[in-house]
């Protein structure tokens, strides 16, 4: 299937490894992962009925792998066990934070690269999805790897920013 880029904001709060954990919980829970939840609902409606009815099949067919929102697996990691190597194309794919890049952990951008691609160490939510997907590149982020930004609001932490890599 290829690789999938995501991204996800979160309030903020001090410890990044749980508002990491409460996020993996919510996208579990809400059943939105695999490769076909990618495709945002406005771009999927413009597309022509025939391909529109092929991602219709794609999410179809994951939905029989992966489960869905009718979530058929009880925890994280009976999902990520039936994904295997194909992976939920999610956050779910990343299991910690770390304070540096590895296989599977979310690790905080350097501050240098988040000058260079938000123009500012501290940016704001739109200066950022103004530039979504620039980070990874700039990082020439890996499969299975995700890096995490702190939004601000009016000079203050207001939401944590992670954005990543993941599936096959």
């Amino acid at each position: 299937m290829g690789a999938t880029g995501w991204n996800y904001f979160v309030p903020y709060e001090a410890n990044v490894e749980a508002a990491l954990q409460k996020l993996r919980a919510d996208v579990f829970k809400s059943g939105k992962y695999g490769q076909a939840q990618a495709l945002p609902p406005e771009l999927l409606a413009s597309l022509p009925p025939d391909a529109r009815q092929a991602w219709e099949n794609l999410r179809e067919l994951e939905a029989q792998r992966l489960g869905g929102p009718a979530r058929k697996f009880g925890t994280i990691d009976e999902l990520l066990e039936a994904a295997a190597e194909d992976g939920t194309h999610s956050i779910l794919d990343i299991q910690c934070t770390a304070s540096e890049p590895d296989f599977g952990v979310a690790w905080p951008a350097p501050d240098e690269v988040v000058r260079r691609v938000y123009g500012t160490e501290r940016p704001s939510r739109a200066q950022i999805e103004a530039q979504q997907g620039n980070i990874s590149e700039a990082l020439e982020l890996e499969r299975w790897q995700a890096v995490y930004v702190l939004v601000y609001d009016q000079g203050k932490p207001a939401e944590i920013y992670f954005e990543g890599v993941s599936g096959d």
